[in-house]
C-alpha cells in the first residue's frame, strides 16, 4: 500500500476508501489496498454504539467502549487510516442531554485517536452554527503534543434537494449572487472559532450540483486536502466503464492540480466494474491534469505566506 494519508503527489492521485463500518480493521484495510487505495477511512468507535455518559446503568456499563488498538499495527493505524466520529455526535443540539452527552462523547473519540497517532480525523459540519463542536476540538487541539491534522467535512453545496442557484454541469452561467455559498460560511465561521489552526483544513463533499465558478473559486482558495466522490456521481460511457460529467471531470482537474486526495464513497454502480475502474478513470484524469506554470512552481509551498514589506532606502524598488 501506499503512504497514506498527506501523501499526495504528482506522480499519482492519492486515493482513500470510505467505509460507514467496519467488523475487521485488517481485513477490510487489507480488501482496499488490493483494490489500489492508499487509505481507509472508518468511524474508530462502531456507529450504533452511543455511550451514556451521564444516566446509569448505561453509565456504569463494565467493558471496553471499542475495539483494541493491537488488532493493528502502530504504523498501521499512523499511515493508513483516517478516523471518523460517530454520527449520533451532536455537540450543538438544542436537546440539552444529548448535547452533553456528545460533548463527552467528541472528546473520548478525540482523544483516542490521538493515542492512536492518526495522521488525519474527519469532523463532519451539518449547519452554520457549531460552537460547542469547535470548543471542543479547539481544547482538543490545545491538550496535548499529538500531530493530528482534523479535515472538517462540508458539503460542496447545502443538502437540500433543490435549490435556485445551483446551476447545471454543462453551461454554468456568471454567478448572480444569493445563498449559493453559505455552505463556504459553515467552514468560515468553524475556522475562525479556531483562530485558523494550521491543523485544521478541508474536506469537501461534492454532490451531483456544481455551484457557480466563483464559488467554486472561493472553495479552491482554501486549505483543501481532500474531496469526497461518490460512486452514484459517475455516468456509463459507450465501453460500460464509469465517467464523470464535464463539469465534474473540470473539478476534479482543479482539485488534483492541488494534490487533493479523493475519498471514493459508495458500491460500484456501473455494470459490474469493481472499484478498480474508478480508480483508473482518476488515474487517467491525474495524468492530463494541466501543468502548472512557472509562476506556480515558484511559488509552491509559499501560497498562505505574506511578503515581508520592502523598505525604500534599502531595497532596489526598480527590481
Amino acid at each position: 500500500m501506499a503512504a497514506g494519508p498527506g501523501a499526495a503527489g504528482a506522480a499519482r492521485v492519492s486515493s482513500g476508501r470510505d467505509l460507514s463500518c467496519v467488523p475487521e480493521v485488517a481485513g477490510a484495510l487489507g480488501a482496499v489496498a488490493r483494490q489500489g487505495f492508499d487509505f481507509l477511512c472508518l468511524p474508530l468507535f462502531h456507529p450504533r454504539h452511543r455511550r451514556e455518559f451521564a444516566a446509569p446503568p448505561a453509565r456504569d456499563r463494565p467493558g471496553p467502549q471499542t475495539r483494541s488498538d493491537l488488532v493493528l499495527a502502530g504504523r498501521d493505524w499512523n499511515t493508513l487510516i483516517v478516523g471518523k466520529l460517530s454520527p449520533w455526535i451532536r455537540p450543538d443540539s438544542p436537546l440539552e442531554h444529548v448535547r452533553k452527552n456528545s460533548q463527552k462523547a467528541l472528546r473520548q473519540e478525540l482523544d483516542f485517536g490521538a493515542y492512536l497517532g492518526l495522521a488525519a480525523h474527519l469532523v463532519p459540519l451539518r449547519g452554520r452554527h457549531n460552537p460547542n463542536l469547535a470548543r471542543g476540538l479547539s481544547a482538543h487541539l490545545h491538550s496535548g503534543h499529538h500531530a493530528t491534522q482534523f479535515w472538517v467535512q462540508v458539503p460542496l453545496v447545502p443538502p437540500e434537494d433543490s435549490r435556485d442557484d445551483v446551476i447545471g454541469n454543462e453551461a454554468p452561467p456568471p454567478s448572480g449572487g444569493g445563498d449559493e455559498e453559505n455552505t463556504w460560511e459553515w467552514w468560515h465561521n468553524f475556522r475562525t472559532l479556531l483562530d485558523y489552526n494550521k491543523r485544521v483544513a478541508l474536506a469537501l463533499e461534492l454532490g451531483p450540483d456544481l455551484p457557480s465558478p466563483a464559488a467554486l473559486a472561493r472553495w479552491l482558495g482554501e486549505p483543501v486536502r481532500a474531496a469526497f466522490l461518490p460512486t452514484r456521481l459517475f455516468l456509463t460511457n459507450k465501453k460500460g466503464f464509469p465517467v464523470l460529467a464535464r463539469g465534474h471531470q473540470r473539478l476534479l482537474g482543479q482539485l488534483l492540480k492541488l494534490d487533493v486526495q479523493i475519498i471514493v464513497q459508495g458500491a460500484p454502480r456501473h455494470g459490474g466494474r469493481p472499484l478498480a475502474a474508478y480508480l483508473q478513470y482518476l488515474e487517467h484524469l491525474g495524468q492530463h491534469r494541466p501543468p502548472p506554470s512557472a509562476y506556480e512552481l515558484y511559488a509552491r509551498g509559499y501560497e498562505d505566506y505574506l511578503q515581508s514589506p520592502l523598505q525604500p532606502l534599502m531595497d532596489n524598488l526598480e527590481s
